[in-house]
């Protein structure tokens, strides 16, 4: 009596049962596009549109084709150099300490659920619910000695006013500040639900196999929610390189420490505002965005953002 053994499907068998399964609902595709046509539609006339555009304005100059003009002109200008560097070491300083604050207390909350995290969520969250001008204006008030609830603090340091405070490298300090306690909060919130949405039976697998706290946060958390982070990393680093509102509040409160043109954005804004250079302030915020691009590339590709497991094409 011979023995029949189970043959696999061929690949291509494999392939046209997906195919006709696919065939086989149509709702779904229907469905996602419904989700991604907004979407879609708003990316075209507000992002890919006023770029397309901004594009022909740095090259074209009153209907002529300019050749890069403007470009060479803002890669020449002394100020972008400077712009640069403090936009630069404003990020190497913010980005690292924004991580560590945000994995940390969220990491924390997740690991110590209780009565009081609801609580922590909010206070986490409330300083970030006061954004961009109103922000700087209440950090403004913060290292004034007159109207700051630090003042002995201030007093000891030989604070006397908020051009002190402002004064030499102490800007990007204090934009770092300014800047962890805005963006932290929401961003604690984001990831702890990412967290609270992982499988409790791998959690539990890793406590069974006697895996520490530091282990399954290092080794099985983090690698789970790392498409979070990454998206963290992505946006806090978009938002960080086109700072503009709080240098220029803050250089209003501190005549003569801020520089108009602190920042990169703000070079922009000065180009089109003060100049009436559009070309120049297109050709600067094409580079801007450009950069954007690169460093999200870079983030996607290192982190496998969008990697996906074989299940899920089935």
């Amino acid at each position: 009596m011979k023995t029949l053994t189970p043959t696999r499907p061929s690949a291509v068998a494999v392939t046209r049962q997906v195919t006709s399964r696919r065939r086989r609902r149509p709702g779904r595709t229907v469905a996602v596009w419904i989700l991604v046509g907004p979407y879609t539609v708003f990316l075209a006339v507000f992002g890919l549109a006023p770029a397309g555009y901004a594009l022909w304005t740095s090259f074209v100059d009153n209907g002529s084709f300019s050749g890069g003009r403007d470009w060479a002109a803002v890669l020449q200008d002394y100020r972008l150099g400077d712009a640069a560097a403090h936009v630069a070491t404003y990020l190497l300083l913010w980005l690292p300490i924004l991580l560590l604050v945000v994995l940390s207390l969220a990491f924390t909350l997740h690991a110590r659920p209780g009565r009081t995290t609801s609580v922590l969520q909010l206070v986490y969250y409330l300083p970030g619910a006061v954004t961009g001008s109103a922000a700087a204006l209440l950090w403004l008030f913060m290292v004034s000695p007159d109207s700051s609830p630090f003042s002995p603090l201030l007093g000891l340091m030989d604070v006397k006013s908020a051009t002190d405070a402002l004064s030499g490298g102490s800007v990007i300090a204090v934009l770092t500040v300014m800047g962890v306690a805005v963006h932290a909060g929401g961003w604690i919130v984001v990831l702890y639900g990412a967290l609270n949405a992982l499988p409790k039976d791998v959690l539990e697998a890793a406590q069974v196999d006697g895996a520490s706290a530091w282990r399954t946060m290092w080794h099985v958390k983090l690698p789970m929610v790392r498409t979070y982070v990454a998206f963290v990393l992505i946006s806090s680093f978009a938002a960080g390189s086109q700072v503009f509102v709080e240098p220029t509040v803050l250089s209003n409160g501190a005549p003569g420490q801020i520089s108009p043109t602190w920042s990169v954005n703000q070079l922009a804004y000065v180009y089109a505002t003060q100049d009436g250079d559009f070309g120049k302030a297109a050709a600067l915020s094409l580079a801007m965005l450009s950069v954007g691009v690169l460093a999200a590339w870079i983030v996607i590709t290192r982190t496998r953002m969008y990697a996906t497991d074989s299940s899920d094409s089935r």
